[in-house]
């Protein structure tokens, strides 16, 4: 009660109390000897995985490029082996292979009342195995206690046979013979496919389909240039073949000969007489009458000088000769060029013309089967696409099928299932100590539990502290022993 608040109170509530402490600590101690006395001892094996990922990994066959995990994924990459090698199957696998009878004797020899022995044996096997996860790392740890110290190593590499077995199952089930049926049926509908691309091809005498719409766009741009130019130049030389010819229509073929030779002489001094003539009539006339016989006379000689003039004239264009014009000539050489060149040119005009419209008939061809063309070119392209992809899966179940075969997967065994050598439950240092400490608090809150329940004064500090007054004497109990003087002389009748 209160001696827990007096100064030394619980040392005294402890040694006043003293057989209550020590039969609460022996009951624990005596506890803790029978549990390691009874308890059966079980062996820990101890074995480590590795799970890679990526180019560390198993090989890969597709040219794809990997996918970067983060850590997250590969967490829950990790945790899910961890998960397969605390899976029910795998543990009634590894207990079958060994027998139930083998591993777990007792279970036998006493049967569960509920269920079946395989199911208190699973149970029991997963009770005693740790499967333990690094937080930053990839590798898996995994323990297993068994009371036979010869079978728990036999026990975890058998866990972990099975478990590489079953995960690569899970994980790299190549599925070679669907992978096979689909590469030949995809075979076969690209060589059906490209059968009638090229027959369709052949058909219409395609090629390159782009390049030659390209070729021929480039071609036709090429003919209109040149036939703009062709008409150009046969549109100038007709122009100039119809200038030339309203030019030949005004400028005679022939012009006469030159009238500066002896056989014009007569003319000339037939004509120098009347034009003498004509010159003294208006002289004659300023002094003389009009109708006197000297004008009549004048008149008269002046008629048959004009006579005599146009007799000469006429005799003068009987007798003469015409000769070529030079400049006739010339128009009709230009004219005769210019018809030359007009003729080449019409010829040039008439091949382009043919020529773009064979262009314009092909490229209506392709355009009406453009259509069908790209169905074809779309459906061989999606056939070859699914060919080649399903041949790289069909080369990647392979190799995983090999690897399969070999037994190689993603985890890796870095640390072999160890060999006990001692017994790993129970601790027997670990418990004692534990026994201990516990008894010794144990015992220390009974005592100090009874001595706070009892309400009678045991020391003079008590009734002091608690009535407020002084304490003027006390009596303490003496033991009741027979004196040794007594001992020695003898006990009183």
């Amino acid at each position: 009660m209160s001696t827990l608040l007096m100064p030394y109170g619980a040392l005294t509530a402890l040694f006043k109390q003293w057989p209550c402490f020590m039969s609460v600590f022996l009951a624990v101690m005596l506890g803790g000897a029978g549990y390691l006395t009874i308890t059966e001892p079980k062996y820990e094996s101890i074995a480590e995985l590795v799970v890679t990922f990526g180019d560390r990994s198993t090989p890969e066959v597709d040219r794809t490029p990997a996918t970067e995990r983060t850590p997250s994924d590969r967490r829950e990459i990790v945790l899910s082996h961890a998960a397969l090698l605390q899976s029910h199957d795998l543990a009634q696998a590894t207990i079958e292979a060994f027998g139930i009878a083998t591993v777990y004797p007792k279970i036998v020899a006493d049967p569960p009342a509920h269920g079946t022995p395989m199911d208190e044996a699973v149970k029991t096997f997963l009770d005693n195995l740790a499967i333990d996860v690094g937080t930053q790392d990839n590798i898996i740890s995994l323990s297993l206690r068994h009371p036979d110290r010869q079978l728990a190593p036999k026990l975890v590499q058998k866990l972990i046979d099975l478990y590489v077995a079953r995960q690569t199952n899970i994980y790299h089930n190549p599925h070679q013979e669907f992978l096979a049926k689909e590469v030949r049926q995809a075979g076969t509908h690209l060589a059906e496919t490209q059968a009638g691309l090229e027959q369709f091809k052949g058909q219409w005498h395609i090629t390159d389909y782009d390049k030659e719409v390209e070729d021929l766009l480039s071609q036709r741009g090429d003919l209109d240039t040149t036939l703009h130019t062709a008409k150009a130049n046969l549109a100038q030389a007709q122009q100039r073949q119809k200038e030339l010819q309203q030019l030949m229509r005004q400028v005679p073929d022939k012009l006469p000969d030159s009238a500066s030779s002896e056989k014009y002489r007569a003319l000339d001094d037939a004509r120098s007489r009347l034009a003498d003539l004509l010159t003294k009539q208006s002289q004659m006339a300023t002094t003389y009458a009009p109708g006197s016989p000297a004008m009549a006379s004048l008149k008269a000689g002046i008629t048959t000088a004009e006579a005599e003039v146009a007799a000469r004239t006429a005799e003068l264009n009987h007798r003469s000769t015409t000769v070529p014009n030079t400049v006739y000539q010339t128009m009709q050489t230009d004219y005769l060029r210019t018809s030359a060149d007009a003729e080449s040119n019409s010829q040039p005009v008439k091949v382009l013309t043919e020529q773009i419209n064979a262009v314009d008939r092909r490229l209506g061809d392709l355009q009406k089967n453009r259509g069908t063309f790209n169905d074809l070119s779309r459906e061989h392209q999606i056939a070859e696409e699914t060919y080649r992809t399903l041949s790289i899966q069909f080369a990647d179940a392979q190799v995983k099928g090999n690897l399969n075969d070999q037994r190689i997967s993603p985890a890796v065994v870095i640390s072999e299932p160890t060999q006990p050598y001692k017994a790993a439950r129970p601790r027997k240092l670990i418990t004692l100590l534990a026994c201990f400490f516990g008894g010794t608090i144990l015992a220390a809150g009974c005592a100090l539990l009874r001595e706070a329940l009892d309400d009678r004064f045991t020391t003079a500090e008590q009734v002091a502290f608690l009535l407020d007054l002084p304490v003027l004497a006390s009596f303490e109990q003496r033991p009741r022993r027979i004196p040794l003087e007594l001992l020695v002389l003898g006990e009183p009748e």
